[in-house]
């Protein structure tokens, strides 16, 4: 497996991955305030059967994605896509946004993921940003699991985002500038 640079020819192949998600967990979350105090918590509920999550952005719109020409790269194997990233920049506060991590369904649990978010990291970080940001949706257990395992810190939530209603927790993964 290799990670590259996407090529546009490569745009057509993301956008056609499935990258939803099947899940029997989801994160819930309590707000509460006390006095002025405001207590958040999330935490893991068990479903009573699997739910197929669908992934919250519009693949169609990747086109204008890889245009941007930030960070996007792909994972390839000889000729064939298994997954991508695409980074947003924000030079002005030292942050890049995984706007889109994607691995296909078919090549999920190898270390795709991982390597992905770590290439993109290096490349991040050679570019002089000082943390990269990424996002999950609460229904999103797996993506959840997955910050979590490469030792990214909760940073905030957003139940605004998503055209969806679904909040996004935000974490990030230090860079080490």
């Amino acid at each position: 497996m290799i990670v590259r640079r996407a090529f546009a020819e490569d745009v057509t192949a993301c956008a056609q991955l499935d990258a939803s998600v099947e899940t029997d967990h989801v994160w819930q979350m309590d707000e509460r305030s006390l006095g002025s105090e405001l207590h958040l918590v999330f935490r893991p509920a068990k479903l009573p059967r699997p739910m197929r999550v669908a992934y919250p952005r519009d693949l169609r719109r990747l086109p204008e994605d890889w245009e941007r020409d930030e960070c996007f790269l792909v994972a390839i194997e000889g000729a064939l896509i298994l997954g991508f990233i695409d980074v947003r920049l924000q030079p002005w506060d030292g942050l890049a946004w995984v706007h889109h991590l994607v691995v296909g369904r078919r090549y999920r649990r190898r270390g795709l993921g991982r390597r992905l978010v770590q290439t993109a990291a290096e490349w991040t970080r050679r570019g002089g940003q000082r943390q990269l940001m990424l996002e999950s949706s609460t229904k999103n257990y797996p993506g959840l699991a997955f910050c979590q395992r490469l030792g990214c810190t909760f940073c905030g939530y957003n139940d605004q985002l998503y055209t969806s209603q679904d909040i996004t927790v935000f974490f990030s993964y230090p860079l080490g500038v």
